[in-house]
């Protein structure tokens, strides 16, 4: 991968295998501990929703790449990747805070190349840096950023 991406920039791109669209990407799957996307979750031709662990894919221009349609995952075979993790679908709307004081609700993430969460953006378009006092507010928890 090249570059840093917003969360849904990566959802937007199709994902395929030597330019053959397998299917789209309809969340990405977070680790809140350590601020990194983990995987996407991807709807295939079949319907079938599928994980694809981000490690196994390339982001290359308007796709996401990968080397063989077995690097998507079924249900069954994911609770490796999905043990302690959160979908963005999930986060999104959470309250963000700065230093202890509200900075507003969640937007969107920005992702590096490596999967690392850098940046969070709340809902008046502001990035906040990640692990500079920013913490996103889950549903019974808040998690550090």
């Amino acid at each position: 991968m090249t570059g840093a991406w917003l969360g849904r920039e990566l959802l937007a791109r199709p994902v395929r295998i030597r330019g053959i669209q397998l299917g789209r990407p309809v969340d990405l799957v977070v680790d809140p501990a350590s601020w990194r996307v983990i995987g996407l979750d991807v709807r295939c031709g079949d319907g079938v929703l599928r994980f694809l662990p981000l490690a196994a894919a390339r982001v290359r221009g308007d796709e996401v790449e990968v080397r063989s349609a077995l690097l998507l995952l079924d249900e069954g075979d994911t609770s490796f990747y999905r043990r302690g993790t959160s979908s963005l679908r999930r986060l999104h709307g959470a309250p963000v805070t700065e230093r202890g004081e509200p900075a507003g609700p969640l937007r969107d993430v920005v992702v590096s190349p490596d999967g690392t969460i850098t940046a969070v953006e709340v809902e008046d378009g502001r990035r906040l840096r990640t692990g500079a006092g920013v913490a996103v507010g889950v549903p019974g928890r808040a998690t550090a950023a």
